[in-house]
């Protein structure tokens, strides 16, 4: 089966690499369903998924498929030399291998928990979204995969039910012996449990690989303008910090660490996050900045932070009880150049435009 949105996505991605004005995803949507010889849009829409054997008819008849593809170009009013780029583009992507349906890694990373606006794929999808990232050395592939992993050995550690499973009656039904309805649920269920720890294995063996290399939020790349937001910016930054610093193996480093903590603070902007990561920025640049950024949001990294707690349980102090102050003191800035300030503020503003896409 084939996904049609993830075809559309790909064929306008490849589309915008070599002209400026492109049809959208709609239109596209419109030819592939003319090429495939369907009668309504509707009707192409509809199947979401189209079958091996659909594709192939439109292959057969090749004179006829194009004449519905130009027909439609000529409706959309879709510019003539767009039209042979969009045929290859179209085929190319349809003629792939495998027949299970390629997942987008956004909805991949929804399933996962770790991007906003959770989906929940179906068994299908599971099983191929896994085949997907199991072998790939894409590092934003890997990042996935190295999250899935992750989270397969905390559900593995805290999951009771598989101690019902039965390896005995497991064997007995391999040996063909029938079972009764209760010892079919426990085969069943260490079934299960087999599949479960061979996809942790193999999970946990592609990440010990000293090739492994992760996806980060390449931060500093981005906020100078060299290169745009990758899929790591579409990520809980902060939950990730967390998972890597728990999970740790040879490809997570410090840089790469620094790397998520400037993307986490500006997902989550607060004055205890600001100060924290401005006591370890050495860059007065850099440290100007995020001072100018946090001041777009209402935040002055230069007060300090105190409150009053109560001494013997740590609570915030209800006017009951001896008080001790707590917290934490302001940041003091360096005195830099008219140039330097000029840069701080060109990175602070593209912070405050980067944020409103990040932001949770």
């Amino acid at each position: 089966m084939y996904n049609l949105s993830a075809i559309s996505h790909a064929v306008l991605q490849q589309l915008k690499q070599h002209h400026i004005v492109t049809p959208t995803r709609s239109q596209i949507l419109e030819l592939m369903a003319a090429y495939l010889g369907y009668k309504t849009y509707a009707s192409f829409k509809a199947d979401k998924v189209i079958s091996k054997e659909k594709l192939n008819s439109a292959l057969a008849d090749q004179v006829a498929a194009f004449t519905r593809f130009d027909a439609r170009l000529a409706d959309l009013n879709i510019p003539i030399s767009l039209a042979n780029q969009l045929k290859q583009s179209v085929i190319q992507h349809f003629d792939i291998n495998e027949l299970a349906p390629k997942i987008s890694l956004i909805r991949i990373a929804q399933h996962l928990g770790i991007a906003a606006s959770q989906a929940k794929l179906r068994p299908s999808e599971v099983k191929a979204s896994y085949e997907q990232i199991q072998t790939s050395h894409d590092s934003e592939i890997s990042l996935l995969r190295y999250v899935w992993c992750c989270r397969e050995q905390d559900q593995h550690s805290e999951d009771e039910h598989y101690s019902d499973g039965s390896s005995y009656w497991y064997e007995q039904r391999q040996a063909g012996v029938k079972l009764s309805a209760t010892a079919e649920e426990w085969a069943n269920t260490y079934e299960r449990q087999l599949a479960a720890d061979e996809r942790q294995r193999a999970l946990s063996n592609t990440e010990t690989e000293s090739s492994t290399e992760l996806a980060s939020p390449c931060f500093a790349e981005v906020i100078h303008g060299e290169c745009t937001p990758n899929l790591c910016w579409q990520l809980d930054a902060s939950y990730l910090l967390e998972l890597f610093e728990d999970n740790m193996f040879a490809g997570i480093t410090d840089e790469f660490l620094d790397d998520w903590e400037r993307l986490a603070v500006l997902q989550n902007p607060t004055h205890q996050n600001l100060v924290r990561l401005a006591e370890s920025l050495i860059d007065e640049v850099e440290l100007w900045a995020w001072y100018l950024f946090g001041l777009s949001q209402q935040i002055d990294i230069t007060t300090d932070n105190y409150s009053l707690i109560n001494s013997d349980t740590g609570d915030a102090w209800d006017e009951y009880g001896p008080a001790t102050p707590a917290g934490y003191d302001g940041i003091a800035l360096p005195v830099i150049s008219k140039s330097q300030r000029r840069k701080s503020q060109l990175l602070a503003e593209r912070m405050q435009i980067l944020i409103s896409s990040v932001k949770k």
